[in-house]
């Protein structure tokens, strides 16, 4: 486990981070904060600062590669940034080794000798002159177009493309990808593709945050609840507060309980934001532990509480 706390001018949030950082949620607000991330390393004055366990992150021993849910590869126009810069260099590559390819130098050579005689009979009169520039590997990228066998690419199509020409990629930073909504149009064989490359990618060192609906996803999970952001890291600090903050003994097992309670039902909370809890299936003491932790993470959670013993009625009156 490890704590990122993103800092921007007009907010702060921690991350509890892995090799795979999910994000459920408010799309809304995870579209800002993955933003702000991608901003810090790829923006040299970036004003957004982020800390692992506290220290600065040196962003030059990172790479990020942001994946937007609309991701579009233009596959007739590549440029250096383009992730399919990597398939033009493999292409040139072969055809430069090619015989044929040595034949063309060797008539670029002659098809020069004509200079001479364009610039007497053509341009002399107006003052003028010209040459032909040497041909050399990188002008064999102006004969070739990419195209794809499916025609129009969909989103989850540039986003498994991004993703296996990375695996054709040296990697040789802290590479982190984040992927927004990769289910969009996609299927479940199309997504279970995507995890699969995912996986091949974390075992080269990589690091990847998804921001999804998906259940299925393995990885440190962050939830958004009333605009705030959840995650088991952030319960967890408050564990020694909590202790100390409950008026009725309480064993560990029950923080423990309460934290799994908190993150299962905040994970099923829906668009509307509602955290909802049927409290005739939790335990008084659960109630009073959940009811703290939301109060340190200023989330606020009415409760009934007419039917608590008069010690704890007092207790939440005053907290």
């Amino acid at each position: 486990m490890r704590l990122w706390q993103i800092d921007t001018w007009d907010n702060c949030v921690t991350l509890d981070m892995g090799p795979i950082t999910i994000m459920k949620g408010s799309h809304k607000t995870w579209f800002k904060i993955a933003r702000e991330i991608n901003d810090f390393f790829t923006n040299r004055v970036s004003e957004v600062k982020i800390y692992e366990d506290g220290e600065l992150i040196n962003k030059k021993d990172w790479e990020c590669l942001m994946i937007p849910f609309n991701e579009s590869l233009q596959l007739d126009k590549v440029n250096t940034k383009s992730p399919l810069q990597i398939i033009h260099e493999k292409i040139v590559e072969f055809l430069a080794a090619t015989p044929q390819y040595e034949s063309i130098l060797e008539e670029w050579e002659v098809f020069k000798e004509e200079e001479e005689i364009i610039n007497r009979t053509i341009l002399e009169k107006f003052g003028l002159q010209f040459r032909l520039k040497e041909f050399d590997e990188s002008n064999l990228k102006d004969f070739f177009i990419l195209s794809s066998y499916k025609g129009i690419l969909t989103p989850i199509d540039s986003k498994l493309l991004t993703l296996k020409l990375l695996l054709e990629k040296e990697i040789t930073k802290r590479l982190l990808i984040i992927i927004e909504l990769p289910e969009l149009y996609a299927d479940e064989q199309e997504i279970e593709e995507l995890l699969l490359i995912l996986k091949q990618l974390m075992n080269r060192g990589c690091y990847a945050i998804i921001i999804t609906t998906l259940d299925d996803v393995e990885g440190r999970s962050n939830f958004i609840l009333k605009g705030q952001v959840i995650n088991e890291a952030r319960v967890e600090m408050l564990r020694s507060k909590v202790f100390n903050t409950i008026p009725i003994p309480i064993e560990n097992e029950d923080f423990l309980k309460t934290k799994e309670l908190l993150l299962s039902s905040v994970d099923k909370v829906g668009i509307k934001g509602e955290f909802l809890l049927d409290l005739n299936n939790i335990h008084r003491t659960h109630i009073v532990v959940l009811y703290v932790i939301l109060k340190l993470l200023e989330i606020e959670w009415d409760v009934d509480f007419t039917k608590f013993p008069p010690n704890l009625k007092k207790f939440f009156a005053e907290y």
